[in-house]
Parts: structure tokens; sequence; C-alpha cells
């Protein structure tokens, strides 16, 4: 009898041991799992963009863009296509305004209208190639326009100082919440 007492504890005890083991090895993967698989919807990425943002910066933070003062390069290679000119990344807007990235400011994306005069400055909390980051557009005297989420390099979230969503960007379309495309972008390739 003590025989068979000790054979079913030791087989209970093997089995509790091989459980225990496989939860052990189950861990770390789902871990890995729960990491690796951020989601982002349009509230996730407000809350994001709004947590500790600045609303104002100082009237004169970007004289020196107030103006492009590439502008004839940059409009006349985007008119042509080009997106890329020597030390700064374009893009070309629906409406005809623009963007300009310098190759050496990973912090800051220019806008400008038609005729080269800034209307938009972001100023991001991380170099533009690293995802997620936040963004805040200021106008050209340093007040609060508008605060992106930008997921990744196909996907943002776009919202006004009242904190409601004004675009959903998906690759080169913005679309409102009705899905009705509200701009359209030419980027580099």
């Amino acid at each position: 009898m003590t025989i068979g007492i000790f054979l079913l504890y030791y087989l209970c005890m093997k089995k509790f041991l091989i459980l225990v083991f496989i939860l052990f090895l189950s861990l770390p993967a789902s871990a890995l799992i729960l990491q690796g698989n951020a989601e982002f919807n349009a509230e996730v990425a407000r809350e994001e963009v709004f947590n500790n943002i600045n609303y104002a910066l100082g009237p004169n933070e970007f004289r020196d863009y107030w103006y492009d003062p590439n502008f004839e390069a940059n409009y006349s290679g985007l008119q042509n296509g080009k997106n890329k000119i020597s030390n700064r990344t374009l893009a070309l807007f629906s409406d005809g305004t623009y963007g300009v990235r310098y190759d050496n400011d990973p912090y800051h994306n220019y806008y400008y209208s038609s005729e080269g005069a800034l209307f938009k400055v972001d100023v991001l909390n991380k170099p533009y190639y690293v995802y997620p980051h936040s963004s805040v557009a200021y106008n050209k005297y340093g007040a609060f326009k508008n605060a992106t989420f930008v997921v990744s390099k196909s996907e943002q979230y776009l919202y006004d100082s009242n904190k409601k969503l004004i675009g959903h960007w998906v690759d080169n379309a913005c679309y409102d919440e009705s899905g009705k495309v509200l701009l359209l972008r030419k980027n580099a390739e």
C-alpha cells in the first residue's frame, strides 16, 4: 500500500512539475506578444498627443522661416515632381501648400503657402523617424494650431485645440470622421 501511495504521489508531482514548466516557458512569449502589438485608435492617440502639451511658443521662435528661404528651388522642384532636394525632403499637398523637412533637423516640419509664406510649423517630441511620436503645430507667431499623433510612417491622427479629431492620415490621404478625403499629399519615395 505504501508503494501505491508513493507511486501516486510521484505521478502527481511529475504532472505538477511539467505543468509549472510549461507555464514558465509560455510567460515570456506572452509578454513579448503583448509588448509587440501596441494598437492605437483615435481615443488612445488623443490621450497620448495631449499629454504634457505646450500650447504656445515665443512669437519670434520661427522668424527665420516666415518666408521659405529656398522657395524658388522648392516650389519649382515640387512642380517638376521632385520630393528630395539636396539637404531637404518636400511634400506637396492637394491644396497647393507644401512642407519642408531639413535633413539636419529631425524635430521640425515647416509648411508654406504656394507663395512661400510660412503658415505652420510642426514641433516633434522625437525625431520624425521614431514611431510613435507626437507633433504640435504652431502658426508662425508660436500660437497653437493643432496636434498630431504619428503612429507610423503611414498613419497619423490630427486634432484641433478642442481635442476634436480633424483628420486621420492613412498613407497619403487624410480622411474626416465620415471617411471623406480632406487632403492628399505627395511625399518623397
